[in-house]
């Protein structure tokens, strides 16, 4: 029989599971991924380490909770193509650079 303390413990890690992992509903095909950069780049936890917030998942995310800006977007496929999350920001960079020569071109 298990002790008390082991069965409290498990049920805490199955709610920790549960609050990080995304909703079903949230599971859609997608064209394009928002974010924040500032919010990628500048992990409060970690600054080393970037991360990618459960609420840019949800699929009505449209404004940075904690900058008040509209989220950037990324093409689905810039992780789809990305072997791991670190290959995934340099993409990421190399399409932020990509729009921003884009945009100055408009500018002439």
């Amino acid at each position: 029989m298990a002790h008390p303390n082991e069965a409290a413990s498990r049920a805490a890690k199955i709610a920790d599971v549960l609050h990080i992992q995304t909703p079903s509903p949230w599971l859609t095909d997608r064209r394009c991924m928002p974010y924040c950069f500032r919010c990628l780049v500048l992990n409060d936890a970690d600054v080393s380490a970037p991360r990618w917030k459960r609420e840019w998942l949800e699929p009505t995310a449209e404004f940075c909770r904690v900058h008040h800006t509209l989220l950037e977007k990324v093409p689905a496929s810039v992780f789809r193509l990305s072997s791991h999350f670190g290959a995934a920001r340099r993409a990421i960079n190399r399409y932020r650079d990509m729009r921003e020569f884009k945009d100055f071109g408009r500018l002439r």
